[in-house]
């Protein structure tokens, strides 16, 4: 492996604070600005270091009950070691040294890597031949692949730009590397896998003896990898590996798929999403129908039918993994359990538990032998540095804001109940600044700098409550049933179930994570449910839009009319600077039809009053949020180029969509915001 490479790749853009693990002593005048980006400390510890160096403890494993109390950061959410008995689960446990970290981290760039021999794919894993993976059942050929352009209309031949099109109407990029498939008429052995390029979103699959299979996987970067600008504009950007997709449209694909014969394309009545740009990857309830030892009781199948439908959620980034205890929006399950993380990457018969018997045991042997390693990459993702000008002055401004401006101060009369900690940004999403992470009283150690792992409660936060509510008492119970849910561990001290049971959150609250913000102004749209476009809006409530598109990437001017183009990631037409997020046009309501409900009157929105959600959509609400799998009731599958557009349109109205919430910076002054935007740019 050539490791000076492999760190060069890791690190590009790492920032100026460069924290060690090591504490040091306070400096009131130690810098204002800087940031690590994300990633692993532990892999930062190694740059530099030969395999045989010993790792440091992992910080997060520092954040224990009582860590913060008293503090201006607070966590309440807390690190579990799932691998205290590597021989009850099955998987290695933590890395130990820089040369096992290292080999880690290439096995699961492995498996993430587009076109490489140890690539896997969604409910593939590495081998589409194999019996757990229903062989290539969620697979498609290459021949299938050149004939989508059939399937749009609007083209007598195969367009010139085809790879092109493929990328804009589904949302993705292309990454550096190769990433081939062959064009028609081309036999991938003879031409090295082909001539044509394929979207970081779609990777082809090797055969066991590592020759090209012709056969075609959705990887994860479907919805975890974004584009913000080009390669062009600075280091790191075009395609942003983690950064969570604000692109994709699965069932726009789906739909294309299935007259060709595809059979995964019924996966799109599992509700995946309305929306382009959001997934409904949260809904793991369905698969916690599936016990891994202990069955359920009838009362948790009841219990998980009557959790209803998640909806659409904007995707995390990932590069943020490494500084987060716990995972998902709601911190449902420990950093340590890798498998649920890629369990979309569990071959299929994998995810059916006991159930399935042999051929499921060997889908999840294979995420036991891979999960861990897929963790380490992921984890090690950094983010890309702001490429526009800062101002220097306002962000050292907004850093202070950031992390001592109280907005629960008696004289800001905040009706929204206070949270933990100093009342700061940083109180949720924890401390960045050198010379605030090196404070002891913001954190107990400066290794925390980054750190965020505090759950705010719904009441406090305030945001659409339809994925906590979704993950119930039965859902929760049933999850430590399941191989995702490590049940091994159960009653132990280190249970990594799902971590919202009532006997592991003890008197914490409901809520949503504050999650770190590495590169946040590169992850726009904001809240869980990508529901608000631009940081400004975020920190204004007052302006939010009830229903907004975001502008679209212009056609080629001989395609126009022909072609569904995506959502434009140009930093120079459509990025906004000011706002810190991306462009958009307000929508207004008016009839479609009752067959495309996008923006509809009665149903979603109202054109008398856009603001209030319709009784219609009320009552519809009902039935979404109490019975699993209902959410695409009277949505019908998307037909016309007319319904084609109107997925990019997100209604706040929506089940799931809405944009309430956050609402305690309603009282900072808007110069407050230009600051706190500008240092955020910072991160």
């Amino acid at each position: 492996m050539n490791n000076s490479k492999t760190f060069a790749r890791v690190v590009i853009g790492a920032g100026v604070l460069g924290l060690s693990l090591a504490a040091a002593a306070y400096d009131p005048q130690a810098p204002l600005l800087g940031s690590s980006r994300g990633g692993s400390a532990q892999w930062d510890f190694c740059y530099g270091q030969p395999d045989s160096a010993m790792l440091p403890p992992d910080p997060r494993t520092l954040v224990q009950p009582g860590i913060s109390t008293g503090k201006a950061v607070h966590f309440n959410a807390f690190w579990k070691n799932c691998h205290v008995n590597p021989a009850a689960v099955q998987e290695e446990g933590a890395a130990t040294t820089c040369g096992e970290l290292r080999n880690r981290f290439d096995r699961g760039e492995a498996l993430l890597t587009g076109g490489h021999p140890g690539v896997g794919a969604l409910f593939t894993g590495t081998d589409a031949t194999r019996p757990e993976a229903g062989f290539g059942i969620a697979t498609f050929t290459a021949d299938q692949y050149n004939q989508l352009w059939r399937i749009w209309g609007g083209f007598m031949t195969r367009p010139d730009n085809f790879d092109t099109l493929i990328a804009e109407r589904y949302g993705s990029g292309f990454g550096a590397g190769r990433n081939p498939y062959p064009r028609p008429g081309e036999n991938p052995n003879r031409t090295n896998g082909g001539s044509g390029k394929l979207p970081e979103m779609f990777t082809q699959l090797r055969n066991p003896d590592g020759s090209w299979s012709g056969r075609i996987g959705i990887t994860c970067h479907a919805c975890h990898s974004g584009v913000v600008g080009k390669a062009a504009d600075g280091p790191g950007l075009g395609l942003l590996q983690g950064s969570g997709s604000s692109l994709a449209d699965l069932d726009l694909l789906l739909r294309d798929m299935l007259p060709l014969g595809y059979p995964a394309s019924f996966a799109t009545f599992a509700n995946l999403n309305r929306t382009r740009g959001t997934n409904n990857a949260s809904d793991i309830n369905l698969a916690f129908l599936f016990p891994d030892e202990r069955p359920l009781t009838p009362r948790e199948v009841m219990g998980v039918f009557n959790s209803g439908s998640t909806a659409g959620m904007d995707t995390p980034a990932w590069w943020n993994m490494g500084h987060r205890p716990v995972k998902f929006v709601d911190g449902v399950f420990p950093m340590d359990a890798p498998r649920v993380d890629m369990v979309f990457y569990t071959p299929f018969f994998g995810l059916f538990g006991a159930l399935g018997g042999p051929v499921s045991e060997a889908g999840q042997d294979w995420m036991r032998a891979n999960g861990p390693a897929l963790n380490t990459w992921v984890e090690s993702l950094k983010a890309p540095k702001y490429p526009l000008p800062v101002d220097t002055a306002l962000a050292e401004q907004g850093a202070v804001m950031f992390h001592t401006l109280d907005m629960w101060a008696p004289s800001r009369n905040n009706p929204v109940p206070r949270p933990e900690g100093n009342g700061s940004c940083a109180s949720c999403h924890g401390a960045y600044s050198q010379r605030h992470a090196g404070d002891p009283s913001f954190l107990a150690t400066p290794q925390l700098a980054g750190v965020a792992s505090y759950i705010v409660p719904l009441r406090i936060i305030g945001t659409d409550p339809v994925r906590v509510n979704t993950n119930n008492a039965a859902v929760q119970a049933a999850g430590a049933k399941n191989f995702f849910g490590y049940p091994n561990t159960a009653g132990t001290d280190q249970d990594c179930g799902p971590q919202n049971q009532a006997h592991l959150r003890g008197n914490r609250e409901d809520g949503y994570l504050a999650p770190p913000l590495h590169g946040v102004w590169a992850t726009a749209p904001y809240l869980h449910n990508g529901s608000v476009p631009n940081a400004w809006e975020l920190l204004k409530p007052s302006e939010r839009k009830p229903i907004w598109r975001r502008v679209s990437t212009p056609p080629r001017a001989d395609q126009a009319g022909r072609v569904i183009m995506g959502f434009d990631t140009s930093l120079q037409r459509a990025y906004d600077a000011n706002k810190m997020g991306w462009k958009y046009e307000p929508v207004a309501c008016q009839w479609r039809s009752w067959w495309n409900p996008a923006v509809s009157p009665y149903i979603n929105c109202d054109p008398g009053d856009e603001f209030t959600t319709p009784l219609a959509q009320q009552m519809l609400n009902v039935l979404y949020g109490n019975l699993i799998a209902t959410w695409n009731i009277f949505y019908p599958p998307t037909l016309t180029p007319m319904q084609m557009e109107d997925r990019k349109i997100y209604n706040t109205n929506a089940f799931g969509q809405g944009n309430r919430g956050h609402e305690f910076n309603a009282v900072l002054t808007d110069a407050e915001r230009r600051a706190l935007i500008e240092y955020m740019k910072t991160l």
